[in-house]
Formats: structure tokens, sequence, C-alpha cells
């Protein structure tokens, strides 16, 4: 048996909630800029009609019907997936002692108690973690070690490395020179199809730290009150010429820890170590273009038992997962390979 959590501390009045979960920082959430599609139990299809314009014209008599809208579908193929963990109650003895602990027979049975919360609450931050990281990264073409935590099904880059070309751009992999980021960002929206254009109040850019951090270099430079605000208080929402930039650190710790495995887009039929994503990474999109399709939400689909026998805390958490983009024209990439 694992437990989930090992301990050799000595119990000195820690708040036993703050302990465990303040080491637990997860990046930013892209969800609010995606269609998540919810209460799904088997692939979907995403419905695309072409822009129709120009069918209004001076009157005439007669009728004269407009024709030339083309109609076209995507697939989101979806995952079950699943996270289990389970977790002793006496690993916690003689740390948190009784403050925490049943009394009795039932030392090891934490349901009910704080350290329930704990585990618990330690786990569904590891669930969403995962699932912000297979998001973005997965591909299910790699189906052997070390592969395995990417290839449950495809993930968001997995899908954008099928954008047209000119829509996929490189950057210069290695360390960044002053305002490459920003010039970077000039690029992507000129290689912006007018459609995605025209929707420019629903643009949003999701980068790396790496190019994040470079932005606010340049935006500092300049004597920017922006900038001040941004490095002072943390609070102030970076942005490119209004459209607002979602920092991704989560992206960093991936291209730095498994980059051999995460998707270059300018090359997508080269996934190896040979030319694997290096360091930076962007994606400029319109609201709601990319589309998650799941059943998870924030109340279902965890369990939670106490399993006597053994005398372990059990805990399972299940949920289907697929994604993928409506519109090839309200999208472009950036990345750098090695």
């Amino acid at each position: 048996m694992a437990n989930l959590i090992t301990t050799a501390l000595t119990y000195s009045k820690e708040d036993a909630l703050a302990y465990f979960l303040q080491p637990l920082f997860v990046g930013n959430k892209a969800m609010d800029y995606f269609e998540v599609m919810t209460g799904v139990k088997s692939s979907q299809k995403l419905d695309k009609f072409s822009t129709l314009d120009k069918i209004t014209k001076a009157e005439a008599s007669g009728f004269a019907g407009a024709t030339g809208v083309s109609y076209t579908q995507r697939t989101i193929s979806v995952a079950r997936m699943e996270a289990e963990v389970e977790q002793a109650g006496g690993a916690f003895f003689n740390t948190i002692k009784g403050e925490l602990l049943r009394l009795g027979l039932n030392k090891d049975d934490i349901t009910g108690t704080i350290l329930q919360e704990i585990v618990a609450n330690v786990m569904l931050r590891g669930v969403d973690r995962d699932l912000q990281r297979q998001l973005w990264f997965n591909d299910s073409a790699n189906a052997t070690a070390p592969y395995v935590d990417y290839n449950s099904y495809d993930g968001i880059l997995k899908q954008l490395a099928g954008l047209p070309a000119s829509q996929r751009l490189a950057i210069a992999s290695g360390a960044l020179g002053a305002n490459v980021a920003k010039a970077e960002f000039q690029t992507m929206i000129d290689a912006m199809p007018s459609e995605g254009m025209e929707m420019r109040d629903d643009l949003v850019f999701f980068v790396t730290r790496s190019l994040a951090d470079n932005y606010r270099q340049t935006l500092a430079a300049g004597g920017q009150e922006l900038a001040y605000i941004s490095m002072t208080d943390g609070t102030k929402q970076l942005s490119y010429q209004g459209i607002p930039i979602v920092e991704m650190g989560l992206w960093d710790t991936v291209i730095a820890n498994d980059s051999n495995i995460a998707v270059p887009l300018t090359a997508p039929s080269l996934n190896t170590p040979a030319n694997k994503l290096d360091g930076h990474l962007a994606v400029l999109t319109v609201k709601n273009n990319i589309v998650v399709a799941t059943d998870y939400d924030s109340v279902g689909g965890a369990d939670l038992w106490y399993n006597k026998d053994l005398k372990y805390n059990r805990f399972r958490f299940e949920y289907v997962m697929g994604v993928n983009y409506k519109n090839d024209e309200l999208t472009v990439t950036a990345d750098s390979n090695a």
C-alpha cells in the first residue's frame, strides 16, 4: 500500500489544512475562455457554418434566394479519466495526535474528520493540475512510456497542430532577447485571419511565463504605469493592444520537465526529443473557439470510502474529457522548437 501523504513531522499546532495545501499551487485556468460542454457521455460533433454576407440587394420583383454557405463538422472524441489514491489514518499518529484522529478502533478511519477534508482537497487539486496539463499537451499517438501521462486523448495543442501553416508561427529557441514577446504578439495578430480580427473584443492570448516576463521587461523599460502596477501588486491584468494576456505558468513546468512529449505546433509530425518544445509557447484565440467536452463539474465524480479490512481510506475521481476547436479562422499559435 502507498499513502498519498507521508510525514515525519512533529505536530506543533500547525494549521493542518494550510500546511498540506499551501505548497500546491495551481496555475491560471483557461476555462473561462473556452466553451465547456457538460454532461457529455460520448464523442460529440461541432457544427461550423461558413460566413454568409452580400445577400442584401436593391429591391426587385420576384425571388432570388441566396446560396453559398458551407456546413462542416469537427469531432470531439472523449476519453474516460480516473484518479485514485489511498491514505491510512495511522500514518498521522504521533503527529496530529488526538486533535484530528478518531479514538479507539477507529484511529485509521478518517471519515468525517478534518483529515478527510485535507486528503480530499490535496487529491482534487492534483486532479485539477493533471486536467490542465493533459488538456493542453495530450497526444494519443504516443502510446508507450514515458508518454503514459499524456496519451489518453488529443489535447488542445495536438488539435491546433491542424491549423493552416500560416497560422502556426515559430519563435526563436533559447533565451528571449529584449522586446521579443511584444514583437511576437504583434506577429500573431498580423497572422490572424480577418474573421478573427472582426471579433477583437473576444481575443485572448495564452502564453508561457517566459513570454509574459519578457513582455513585463519591455513595459518596465518603457516606464509604463501598467508594468509598475503589475510588478508591485500582481493584480493588474497584462494585455497587448487591449487583448488580455493569460499567463500559463504550468506550461513552463511541463515544457521543462516533459518537453520531449509536448506537441510542437510548427512541426507536429516531428514530435520527438530532437524536435521538442523549447521554452516558449503562445496561443491567440477567440473566446469559445476552443471547446471542452466533459461530464466533470465541481461537485460530481468523486467517491470517498473507508475499507475496514485493510484500514485504508480510498478516494476515487472519474470524469470524461475531450477537446477540439471550431474554426481555423479564429486561432493563431507560436512556439519554439529545439
